[in-house]
C-alpha cells in the first residue's frame, strides 16, 4: 500500500496510475489540486461577501477528487458537503446581533450567505481556542455567545433570528441541550499545553520574529536561518507556515496586514503572536478536518473558513 500511495504521490498522471492500480488503490481518496478542473462545480471556492470572506482550505476551482466512486470519468459531478467554520469575530458578532440587536449591514449580507447556501456550519475554532484559554474568557460571554450560535443554527432565515429574543431562546430545549454540551467540553478540554501543532506554530512566529529584527540579512539568509532552526530545534516541517515566512522576510505586500502589528517597536508583541499562532491554526485544522471527514464516506465534505479578519484573509 504504502508504495502505491508513493506513487500516486509522485506521478504526473494520478488519475491513469489509479486507475492502473484500481485493485490496491480503490480504498484511497486523491485531492489532485493542480488541474485544470474540478469534478464538484464552482459553488464550492472561496467567495466574498462584502467585508467578509469564505475561505477554502485549497484551490478547488482545480481540485480534482479521485477515488473508487468515480475513477471512471473525471467529468462525473460528484457530491459534495460544506461546512462553515466561524471565526471567533463572526461568533461575537452573532453574540451582538441576538443579545443587543446590533448589526452591521455587512454583515447581514454574511449571514444572509450562509444561510441560502444550505452549507452545515461550525463553531469549531471558537471552542478549540476558548477550551483552551477558559482562564482568560469570561464565562457569560462564552456562553451568550455560543447561545447565538446554535440560535442562528436554528433558525430557518435570517427573519426567524431577527425575531428571537435571548432571554426565551436560551431556554429553548433544542439549544439548552446543544450549548450544555459545548460548554462541558469547554470546561474539560484539552489544555493549552497538550495542543502541540499550536505550540510548534506558536514557536515558529517567535523565531521568524527574531530572525527578522536582530540582522539586516537578505530575506534569503534569513530562511536559511529559519530553516536551521526548525531541523535542529523544532523537529517538523510546516511548509505552509514556512512560505508565509519567507514572504515575510521577504515584504510581501500579500501578507503586510497579518503581520502588521509584530514591529520591531510594538508593544505587547507576545500577545499578538499568540493570537497570529491561533489563527494560522485555525486555517490548518482546515486540512485536517477534511482529511478526518472523508476516510470513510461515499460523499466528500469540504470545509470553509468564515472571517473578517482583514490580515488572515489576505
Amino acid at each position: 500500500m504504502e508504495k502505491i500511495i508513493e506513487e500516486l504521490l509522485t506521478t504526473d498522471t494520478p488519475w491513469e496510475s489509479f486507475k492502473e492500480n484500481y485493485y490496491s488503490a480503490q480504498d484511497i481518496r486523491l485531492f489532485c489540486f493542480d488541474n485544470e478542473i474540478n469534478n464538484f462545480g464552482m459553488d464550492f471556492t472561496s467567495k466574498q461577501i462584502d467585508k467578509y470572506i469564505v475561505h477554502s482550505f485549497s484551490s478547488l476551482e482545480n481540485t480534482l477528487v479521485i477515488d473508487k466512486y468515480n475513477f471512471e470519468s473525471y467529468f462525473r459531478k460528484i457530491k459534495v458537503h460544506r461546512c462553515f467554520d466561524f471565526d471567533s469575530n463572526i461568533i461575537s458578532y452573532l453574540r451582538n446581533y441576538l443579545v443587543y440587536k446590533q448589526i452591521d449591514p455587512s454583515f447581514k449580507k454574511l449571514l444572509v450567505y450562509l444561510k441560502s447556501s444550505g452549507a452545515q456550519i461550525s463553531c469549531s475554532p471558537y471552542i478549540l481556542e476558548a477550551g483552551a484559554n477558559r482562564h482568560d474568557v469570561d464565562t457569560e460571554f462564552i456562553f451568550e455567545s455560543v447561545v447565538s450560535f446554535f440560535a442562528f443554527d436554528k433558525a430557518q432565515s435570517i427573519e426567524e433570528f431577527d425575531s428571537y429574543s435571548f432571554d426565551t431562546i436560551k431556554n429553548d430545549s433544542e439549544i439548552v441541550k446543544n450549548v450544555s454540551r459545548v460548554m462541558q467540553a469547554i470546561k474539560v478540554d484539552v489544555p493549552l499545553l497538550q495542543l502541540p501543532q499550536y505550540h510548534l506554530i506558536y514557536c515558529l512566529l517567535l523565531k521568524i520574529y527574531e530572525i527578522n529584527f536582530k540582522s539586516k540579512k537578505s530575506a534569503k539568509n534569513k530562511m536559511l536561518e529559519l530553516l536551521e532552526c526548525v531541523n535542529k530545534e523544532l523537529f517538523a516541517y510546516t511548509e505552509n507556515e514556512l512560505y508565509i515566512a519567507y514572504l515575510f522576510f521577504d515584504k510581501d505586500e500579500r501578507i503586510s496586514s497579518f503581520f502588521g502589528g509584530i514591529k520591531e517597536t510594538s508593544n505587547n508583541v507576545i500577545s499578538k503572536i499568540n493570537a497570529m499562532a491561533w489563527d494560522l491554526l485555525h486555517l490548518r485544522n482546515l486540512e485536517t478536518q477534511v482529511a478526518s471527514r472523508n476516510s470513510e464516506s461515499k460523499d466528500v465534505f469540504f470545509h470553509f473558513f468564515c472571517s473578517h479578519d482583514f490580515g488572515i484573509n489576505n
